[in-house]
């Protein structure tokens, strides 16, 4: 990467340029789409073009589900893989160059096919940015392991923000729980809360780590993205979201609800999964200068625009 890209990236973290629709100009070239622009307000969206939703702000955004049928939007946020974030040899500030880019929707979706060249992206990045340290993103866990089956109903119970069951569920932490606890005492399940932890805090006390000490064997989830850490290390988990980030490779609450059953995955699931999310997951750069655009597999529209342009030129 270049002096000049890396102190491009470093003022963008760092100016706040503000959370919200962006406008998408297929024809941009340059560094950094949103140097020197401001998110559009909801009520001036224009549904002739494509945006790029940046954050979760309640103010900037329409609470997911309620968006306009005409509005097509990606969403750019945390990364499905929190590993990505983590203090590894691609990443030893453990900052958040890698973000999820989902299209008009929260998560990978759970039909979404395999692409293994998008896994092959994230790769050659992890590999240039590690040194060579790093071939498979898979490295940065320790190997995905198969789902070990459920013996001793023993869960880990990981809790989402306050923010989070209000502004995008329209409910409360304990609304929630009031649902969720009893559902567990009837399967004859023992559990613990998590609470939600800084990524600060986190380090020495990650989920897999409380896992390990606490002899959970399986995870209870609602958006977190915790369930991802989970069900890769060989924990099943139970996702109560259909936007949680791992929902293809858990149990859905609907089901554990009437069985109390938890679905065991086998490592080649998982994989298959996790390349599924790499082509949803992108770094800094490529969401900044737009060539994820290129190869998103839900922007043909946009590449078919841009091509256009070109083939005129």
């Amino acid at each position: 990467m270049t002096t000049h890209l890396q102190n491009y990236l470093m003022k963008d973290s760092n100016r706040g340029m503000g959370w919200g629709y962006y406008p998408i100009d297929v024809d941009y070239v340059g560094d950094n789409f949103r140097a020197n622009v401001k998110p559009t307000q909801k009520r001036f969206l224009d549904f002739s073009k494509t945006y790029v939703l940046v954050g979760c702000e309640p103010e900037t955004m329409y609470r997911p589900g309620t968006e306009p049928a005409e509005l097509d939007f990606f969403w750019w946020d945390n990364s499905q893989l929190p590993h990505l974030r983590y203090p590894s040899p691609s990443n030893p500030k453990a900052d958040k160059a890698w973000s999820r880019l989902t299209h008009r929707g929260w998560a990978t979706p759970v039909l979404a096919p395999v692409h293994l060249s998008h896994r092959k992206r994230v790769n050659r990045k992890l590999n240039e940015f590690s040194g060579g340290v790093i071939q498979d993103i898979s490295d940065l866990w320790g190997q995905t392991r198969d789902n070990s089956p459920v013996k001793n109903r023993n869960c880990l119970v990981i809790r989402s923000s306050d923010r989070n069951y209000r502004e995008f569920y329209g409910t409360t932490w304990e609304q929630y729980w009031s649902k969720v606890q009893p559902v567990l005492d009837r399967w004859g399940y023992t559990y613990t809360v998590r609470s939600k932890v800084s990524p600060k805090a986190r380090v020495g006390n990650q989920i897999t780590d409380q896992i390990r000490e606490g002899g959970f064997d399986c995870v209870l989830a609602h958006h977190s993205a915790g369930a991802s850490e989970a069900v890769v290390s060989g924990t099943p988990v139970i996702t109560t979201s259909a936007w949680n980030p791992a929902r293809a490779v858990s149990t859905p609450w609907e089901q554990f609800a009437q069985t109390g059953g938890v679905e065991i995955f086998t490592r080649e699931a998982i994989d298959r999964w996790v390349t599924q999310t790499c082509a949803y997951t992108y770094h800094r750069t490529e969401l900044l200068n737009l060539s994820w655009i290129d190869v998103h597999p839900d922007a043909t529209h946009l590449k078919e625009a841009k091509d256009a342009i070109y083939k005129t030129v």
